[in-house]
């Protein structure tokens, strides 16, 4: 029998999380089955199971492709040089929600609701968060040494943590009510800040 190699074993893993995600955007969380995952992608139940133990498994799997990609995005700019500034980092980071090869909006609150009941998967999509706050962080410190004269450590943890509060907010509305787009949503949002303040009011104002 030929050997299953690492990238065969992950592609069907990947193959089996694409198909889950298809039957979660129709069904929900609650009403998703294994066995309407396995038709969906054309496997048995069986080999479903050779690769996630359960449908718990396979829900922090799911859980930790939400992030994977937007992190390496964040990591990318983060290396790169230039000074990168909350509005121009938040912006990919919206953009990015309606990219159709992405996990669809309505998935991802799924999940965040299902974390509140469900301790694995809370523990795994905070992991998950802090992993991409981490990144947005890096990304902004040029911008946030800049703008407190020096070492901008703390106002970057601080920026990074009010963008993903806000990207939460956004994605949140965004399933719900549908109110913004997200270029109309960040022309708002930095309209309401004060864009017009220079950048020591800024940094005064959120409590440099």
């Amino acid at each position: 029998m030929p050997r299953v190699t690492d990238a065969h074993r992950q592609a069907r893993r990947d193959q089996i999380a694409d198909a889950a995600l298809r039957v979660l955007k129709r069904n929900g969380i609650s009403d998703t089955s294994i066995a309407e995952i396995a038709e969906e992608c054309g496997l048995s139940i069986g080999a479903i199971y050779v690769n996630f133990e359960n449908k718990a498994a396979l829900a922090r799997y799911l859980a930790n492709r939400l992030f994977a990609w937007r992190i390496e995005g964040l990591e990318t700019l983060a290396a790169s040089e230039g000074v990168h500034t909350p509005a121009e980092l938040m912006r990919p980071l919206l953009a990015s929600m309606f990219d159709e090869n992405r996990p669809p909006l309505p998935v991802i609150l799924q999940f965040w609701s299902e974390a509140i009941v469900d301790d694995d998967l809370h523990a795994v999509l905070v992991e998950q968060i802090e992993k991409l706050r981490a990144s947005l962080e890096r990304a902004l410190r040029p911008w946030a040494d800049a703008a407190a004269g020096g070492d901008g450590g703390e106002l970057a943890t601080r920026v990074a943590g009010a963008c993903l509060i806000m990207c939460q907010g956004f994605l949140a509305n965004r399933c719900l009510l549908g109110w913004m787009s997200a270029e109309e949503y960040l022309d708002a949002v930095t309209t309401a800040l004060g864009a017009g303040a220079d950048r020591s009011e800024r940094y005064s104002a959120i409590g440099g």
